[in-house]
């Protein structure tokens, strides 16, 4: 199935203008072709379409499923971004593939990168929601420092650090029923005084198996336990 990203004002829809070259000029659909789209709201929608340009393509619609591709929990992941902006990038698309919610780049004491573009992360988003076949578009944040996400009100806040001391394993306080966000430290992990001002404000302490690992791959295992256990 080929998706569209699209929007919907009243009876008809439109797709997004970045979607009309690849629709119109690569696939070659025009006036009376059926395509699926999603808006970003969860849904799956079938559209006709009713005109089509190299501008601007637009018609008639239906909603498929509204639930399309979900998954039945929701999953926020705090992390810190890479100096190599590849390694995060390639966590966001397959952390989306996965199921994930929300990714909140954070920048820690010891991050190397103070500095991302987000926009670029959405475009990767995207793509990766529609590869996988979801409705739902995963929400990328504004980076914010380690002190303003720790400020935010959180219900079920968990921290992977790597210095010693009691942790859970991830898997024994996941609740499909409760919202879970998840911080992955920076290279050099995080700070004592991060871990500490996170463990201050309520979050447990967790770990990720008995290897350490990169920024990005305890990402993925985060986000790959959270799918094999709730999913």
């Amino acid at each position: 199935m080929q998706l569209f990203l699209g929007h919907i004002s009243g009876n008809e829809f439109q797709l997004d203008t970045a979607e009309v070259q690849h629709c119109v000029k690569v696939l070659r659909k025009t006036v009376g072709d059926q395509i699926h789209f999603i808006t970003g709201d969860g849904a799956l929608y079938k559209g006709t379409i009713s005109f089509a340009s190299k501008s601007k393509v637009y018609g008639s619609y239906t909603q498929v499923e509204s639930t399309f591709g979900s998954v039945p929990y929701s999953l926020t992941i705090a992390i810190a971004p890479t100096k190599n902006m590849d390694r995060i990038e390639l966590f966001v698309e397959k952390a989306v593939e996965m199921g994930i919610s929300t990714i909140v780049p954070i920048i820690c004491d010891h991050s190397e990168r103070k500095v991302i573009k987000e926009e670029r992360l959405r475009k990767i988003v995207l793509s990766a929601t529609k590869q996988s076949l979801k409705g739902k578009i995963a929400v990328v944040q504004e980076a914010m420092s380690f002190k303003e996400f720790i400020a935010m009100e959180h219900s079920n806040l968990l921290i992977a650090h790597c210095e010693e001391g009691d942790k859970s394993s991830l898997k024994a306080v996941l609740d499909a029923k409760v919202p879970a966000t998840i911080m992955i430290g920076p290279e050099g992990d995080f700070s004592p005084a991060e871990i500490q001002l996170a463990l201050d404000a309520g979050a447990k302490p967790i770990h990720l198996g008995s290897s350490r690992l990169r920024t990005e791959t305890a990402g993925l295992v985060a986000v790959s336990t959270v799918y094999q256990e709730l999913g």
